[in-house]
């Protein structure tokens, strides 16, 4: 689904991204990981159209991107929720931006997805009076009220405390499973990217080391945990990552 030929980005005189080659499936989660500053969220950037590769091309099945498509949603490590708007204000927003559903139609989705993601009681709240795990979930119901084919997420449980980025982490991998959608979402966290992501991507100063493969015997991909396998993977990607990164 999405391509990186050849693909090389800089800041000033400093390279970023240099010489990525790769490509995305449809419908599988990427999980790309690598220490501080080797171009994680450049690369994100690119593949959201909000920046040009200097040299090479992302495409998008087959196509060249020209800029920010109508099918990617970005779900940024801020979140970006506006204080002034309530819940459902806020997860309306990209279907009144598109001018494409009338009033009656946007408050079915609103009604649907705020079921879907637990908060029809929040939906009359304003961010202040929510707490990090509500507020994770109102953006992430924002980012897929628009039914994207292209998801990409910054960090997305950073912030967040144990309990609650377990939750976040199994409602995010059930909602990518269910729509079927096309994933590449930047994480710190090796468990994090064993657990959610279908393939690992590790990445060093400029371009992709490994891409690891992954698959666990499990109906319900949040109990990969319990199996051995799991804990492996994790152990495979720091040797790695401790010996070339």
């Amino acid at each position: 689904m999405v391509s990186f030929h050849d693909v090389s980005f800089s800041f000033g005189k400093q390279i970023i991204v240099d010489n990525v080659e790769i490509s995305l499936d449809r419908g599988t989660s990427y999980a790309l990981i690598g220490k501080s500053g080797v171009g994680k969220t450049t690369l994100l950037n690119l593949a959201a159209g909000f920046l040009k590769p200097q040299r090479g091309a992302v495409l998008i099945d087959g196509k060249e991107m020209a800029g920010p498509r109508e099918k990617t949603a970005f779900l940024f490590q801020e979140l970006g929720l506006f204080p002034w708007q309530k819940v459902d204000e806020a997860i309306s927003m990209p279907l009144k931006m598109k001018n494409e559903m009338g009033k009656l139609e946007i408050e079915n989705e609103v009604d649907m997805i705020l079921k879907e993601m637990d908060l029809e009681n929040l939906r009359k709240k304003y961010p202040h009076e929510l707490s990090g795990g509500q507020k994770q979930r109102v953006a992430l119901a924002r980012t897929l009220i628009g039914k994207p084919d292209l998801m990409l997420m910054d960090e997305p449980t950073s912030s967040l405390d144990a309990m609650t980025k377990e939750l976040i982490q199994q409602l995010i991998g059930r909602q990518q499973k269910k729509r079927k959608t096309t994933l590449l979402f930047v994480t710190h966290d090796i468990e994090e990217a064993v657990l959610l992501g279908d393939r690992i991507l590790l990445l060093d100063t400029g371009g992709f080391l490994h891409q690891l493969n992954q698959s666990f015997d499990s109906p319900e991909k949040e109990s990969v945990k319990d199996k051995l396998e799991f804990y492996d993977t994790c152990i495979q990607i720091r040797k790695l990552m401790d010996r070339e990164l």
